[in-house]
């Protein structure tokens, strides 16, 4: 029997069907971690069922807290944050998310923990929260900021003044969460707002967060401790998966999906923006809000793009976005320039230069600077490559789609890590008419 390693992908001729994507990733994880801090169970819905969460899910319990499944559901037993030490290091696996919010949450509890990741996790820079927890007192040990790292018992934490100046709300979570368990007043000053799915899903606990607008970004103040309630939590289709498949739709010919229940926080849709001025036919339908958060069916129709200028405030709101919106550029008429793009260097690869070097692989023009790039679009574009992926799913995830709309198939070389994110994808596109195979 042949090995089935890899995904390759043709030119589809059309994308049609109703479909849901898997649940959101950023709000997996923090469903699990802030239950595990409430006193009490409560049940979590629509839970991403991937490698990263399930790292996250596995963690939680190692430090004992009591995680089931029960039908399409998983129930969290909170334990009000009383941990126990693990006796078996945390391993988080490729999750910049669960890893950064659990050494905040660890920081100022009672606890001993080890933290690990994979090859490409223990590349990503920890010092931008080892910092800010330091400054509140926490004992971390680590060399030069990367994982492994210890989590150490600290015997006085304070609360202090902690500005986040980089757009990450991996850090601004991290800080949140060492705070709910510090007394006092601990402020949070963000120059660029970045996600605030932790704020959100922290209120709806009951945290009760003071978040207010100021000139120079915006302020968070935590008054802890903080006990959180147990609620029971819907978790929306993720907008990151769901922007494969827009891109796809909106590029190939004579294609219209709908994608049911799809997150659209304020921070996570800033690639409808730029696509709607690239000249996408993209509506929202059936707007409501579950547990704080604003969901929506998403309607896409086939569309010509135009090439545009992106860059500045938007940048933080689609930065997990930009592989795919290289793709749209490079297929849109004209000129397409990309601007800020340092957060890019710093995901689970080198996410700017990886992406330049597939996309020339694969016949696009494109001029490729420090922070930016250009990429000079056309409705026909070569492919007809392997496409090194650096093992990110969402470079993989985007080149697929490449090849859906070139000339010529595209294959991977790798795609077991697509499962950190989104599991199905080949089932998905499968499903409303891509020419995608196992190879």
């Amino acid at each position: 029997m042949k090995k089935i390693n890899t995904l390759k992908s043709f030119k589809s001729k059309s994308l049609n069907g109703i479909i849901n994507v898997p649940g959101d990733k950023s709000i997996s994880h923090r469903a699990l971690i802030f239950l595990s801090l409430s006193y009490g169970s409560a049940k979590i819905k629509g839970l991403l069922e991937s490698t990263d969460v399930f790292n996250t899910c596995k963690s939680l319990q190692k430090l004992g807290v009591k995680i089931i499944k029960k039908g399409s559901n998983y129930e969290v037993f909170g334990n009000g944050g009383v941990f126990q030490n693990p006796k078996k290091e945390l391993n988080l696996g490729n999750s910049g998310t669960g890893v950064r919010l659990m050494i905040g949450m660890l920081a100022s509890r009672n606890v001993i923990a080890k933290f690990k990741g994979d090859k490409s996790l223990t590349k990503r820079p920890m010092l931008r929260i080892l910092k800010p927890l330091k400054k509140l007192g926490a004992y971390i040990e680590h060399k030069n900021g990367f994982l492994p790292l210890e989590v150490r018992k600290s015997e006085f934490l304070l609360p202090s003044t902690i500005n986040e100046t980089i757009g990450s709300a991996q850090v601004k979570s991290a800080v949140i969460l060492a705070a709910l368990n510090i007394i006092g007043t601990t402020t949070v000053n963000e120059k660029i707002p970045s996600r605030n799915h932790s704020e959100i899903l922290l209120n709806y606990l009951g945290a009760n967060l003071k978040i207010m607008s100021v000139k120079t970004g915006k302020k968070i103040q935590i008054n802890g401790p903080i006990i959180l309630h147990p609620r029971n939590i819907i978790v929306p289709g993720d907008f990151s998966s769901a922007s494969f498949l827009i891109v796809a739709c909106l590029l190939c010919k004579n294609s219209k999906i709908i994608i049911k229940s799809v997150g659209i926080n304020f921070y996570r849709v800033g690639l409808l923006e730029v696509l709607k001025k690239m000249g996408g036919k993209i509506s929202l339908k059936n707007k409501k809000v579950e547990n704080g958060e604003k969901i929506a069916d998403i309607e896409v129709e086939s569309s010509q793009l135009s090439g545009q200028t992106v860059g500045g405030e938007i940048s933080v709101r689609l930065i997990d976005e930009y592989p795919i919106l290289f793709v749209a550029a490079s297929f849109a008429k004209g000129t397409t320039i990309f601007k800020n793009l340092e957060e890019l260097k710093f995901k689970e690869s080198d996410r700017l230069n990886s992406m330049a070097e597939a996309l020339k692989a694969s016949g696009v023009r494109l001029k490729l600077n420090k922070n930016s790039i250009t990429i000079f679009g056309n409705k026909i574009q070569k492919g007809g490559c392997v496409i090194k992926t650096s093992k990110d799913h969402r470079i993989a995830m985007s080149m697929l789609i490449f090849g859906m709309l070139s000339n010529e198939p595209i294959q991977v070389d790798e795609i077991q890590m697509i499962k950190t994110s989104f599991p199905g994808f080949f089932e998905l596109f499968k499903k409303i008419g891509a020419n995608i195979k196992y190879v």
